[in-house]
């Protein structure tokens, strides 16, 4: 009996714990919302501290990532406070990032958790494993990307499973199934990475509009689709003539597009950009503010739709039980934002343009050398997310921008997108690493970097056009 009661104790305790940190991680996505909407700063510092508090309630939790991004953003603060002729605007901006990004991934993470509950989701996974090679490529990649309007970066986890499942099916002797596996991969891998420059829920856009104001987000996602489309057929190419030898005999049983689950996943996706179209419209203000509102309205109402009887049990559920799953990724993208912001505090933007000769180098060739320039600084275990805000964060502090600022916001996302089939380190091949056993390394420099090589190639005529060859 004792030896029972002993085990209980440590046992209550975690869930108490537990719990105070999914209601810390539910007050900071409440409290930005709240400033967002409002413009109280009394509201976005309640906001900073609940990022703090679930920074300690969670310390238990962490992996040498996230202590080593906590360590350097201390540095930095330190750093700003002794150099700084106004560390406090310093402070502030970039404790706007690290609340931002941190709310915003885990009101992501609540939508996902939904999404994952869906049959439909389910079901047009299953579709997109099973295509003939020749139609494979194309529809993984774009239907990775639009999964991942809902999903994020959780489509990864869905998807990888079923493509390693439907491989098994074909028998652990053929000799065609590691193919099967680079190709399938990789096209979810790259399709993925590049959604990032369109989609209005990637992380990517929203991190860097938030530091650089001034930015067209339609036609930002304009340029996306566009260059996405390129990529798409270039990589598909790439595919082709790479894999033209590895031939199956037979024909492999394939699927018909559901037609039921596509149409409830795009009603789905459609009332989700009514809602956040519309708060933008009514508020005046940018699509950033439209995502947040949106979310939990989509999370309660896609509940309630698929089991309004268990709706209650499910939602709490996702939020005291799912969400502090989360809690890693929440830490590392705040203090990636923070980092990035404080980074480019630290240094002189105006002398470094100067030395760089940015006002005089020609607009295509400095767009088009961010992206392998942002993709490059990943290698050294910097995130993304990170950079990106760091670039962003250094033009905007610039007397005069070297290029369109939409432009340039763009671009830094294509170097974001570059850095996801080039770097081990990004997010998005931690996911696959962890989901499939593909080392890092092997999705990266061993599947996909001729594929980066030829994006980047290809970036530098398409910003020529863009620009006017100016």
């Amino acid at each position: 009996m004792a030896q029972g009661g002993g085990n209980l104790a440590p046992l209550q305790g975690t869930c108490i714990t537990q719990r105070f940190l999914a209601l810390s991680l539910l007050a900071v996505a409440a409290f930005e919302i709240a400033a967002r909407a409002t413009r109280s700063d009394s509201l976005q510092h309640l906001a900073w501290g609940a990022v703090c508090l679930t920074i300690l309630l969670a310390l238990r939790r962490l992996t040498l990532r996230e202590v080593y991004l906590i360590a350097l953003s201390i540095a930095l603060t330190v750093a700003a406070l002794l150099r700084s002729g106004d560390p406090w605007t310093e402070l502030s901006g970039a404790l706007d990032s690290a609340s931002f990004l941190m709310a915003f991934i885990l009101l992501l993470g609540l939508l996902n958790a939904a999404a994952a509950r869906s049959p439909s989701v389910a079901v047009l996974g299953e579709y997109l494993t099973r295509q003939p090679p020749g139609r494979r490529y194309y529809v993984l990649n774009v239907g990775t990307g639009f999964l991942a309007l809902l999903f994020n970066i959780g489509i990864v986890s869905l998807i990888v499973p079923l493509i390693q499942k439907g491989i098994a099916r074909l028998g652990p002797d053929d000799p065609l199934n590691p193919i099967r596996e680079r190709r399938q991969v990789s096209a979810l891998m790259r399709g993925f990475a590049w959604s990032v420059t369109w989609s209005p829920t990637a992380i990517a856009p929203l991190a860097v509009m938030a530091v650089l104001p001034g930015v067209d987000r339609a036609a930002w996602v304009g340029y996306g689709l566009l260059v996405s489309a390129l990529v798409l057929v270039l990589g598909g190419i790439e595919d082709k003539l790479r894999w033209r030898s590895a031939r199956a005999p037979g024909k492999r049983p394939t699927m018909a597009l559901p037609g039921e689950a596509a149409r409830n996943f795009g009603i789905t996706v459609l009332c989700f950009f009514a809602l956040v179209a519309g708060f933008a419209w009514l508020s005046g203000e940018t699509v950033v503010l439209g995502l947040l509102l949106s979310c939990p309205i989509m999370v309660v109402g896609w509940v309630m739709a698929q089991a309004p009887r268990q709706a209650l049990g499910r939602l709490r559920t996702i939020a005291l039980d799912e969400l502090p799953r989360s809690v890693n990724v929440a830490i590392t993208l705040a203090c990636s934002g923070f980092i990035g912001r404080m980074a480019a505090g630290q240094v002189p933007a105006a002398d470094l343009a100067r030395i760089l000769g940015l006002e005089t180098m020609p607009d295509w060739l400095l767009l088009a050398m961010l992206p392998p320039a942002l993709s490059i600084f990943s290698l050294l275990a910097l995130s993304p997310t990170m950079m990106a805000v760091f670039f962003g964060s250094l033009f905007a502090a610039l007397p005069s921008l070297p290029a369109d600022v939409t432009l340039i916001a763009f671009s830094i996302s294509c170097g974001w997108a570059l850095s996801m089939t080039f770097s081990p380190f990004a997010t998005v091949v931690l996911v696959i690493e962890r989901a499939s056993g593909i080392p890092g390394r092997r999705l990266t420099f061993g599947w996909n970097l001729g594929f980066t090589l030829l994006c980047t190639v290809l970036l530098f005529p398409v910003f020529w056009v863009l620009t006017g060859g100016t």
